[in-house]
């Protein structure tokens, strides 16, 4: 029975824990795809804007034209994966 205390200890982590403060995001080299892109648009607007953060009081008319991009963006996407259907 020692021996399966024993082997629990040896699961437990190491490392020191994180220190809780908020870190800077990390900046990618690369460019997302397009409906990636588009949703990352309209979520960042939607997060900045009180009319649109209120689900109750529908989009701004920039919220608007975001999600009807990210939308289209979305249809595009769905189109180049299945060629041939609606």
């Amino acid at each position: 029975m020692a021996n399966a205390a024993r082997s629990v200890d040896m699961d437990e982590r190491r490392d020191p824990p994180p220190d809780g403060g908020r870190r800077p995001p990390i900046r990618g080299a690369a460019t997302l795809p397009n409906a990636q892109q588009a949703h990352l648009d309209y979520s960042g607007h939607a997060e900045r804007c009180q009319r649109c953060r209120d689900i109750d009081r529908g989009r701004c008319d920039q919220g608007e034209t975001l999600w009807r991009a990210w939308n289209e963006a979305l249809d595009d996407a769905y189109r180049q994966l299945n060629p041939g259907r609606p």
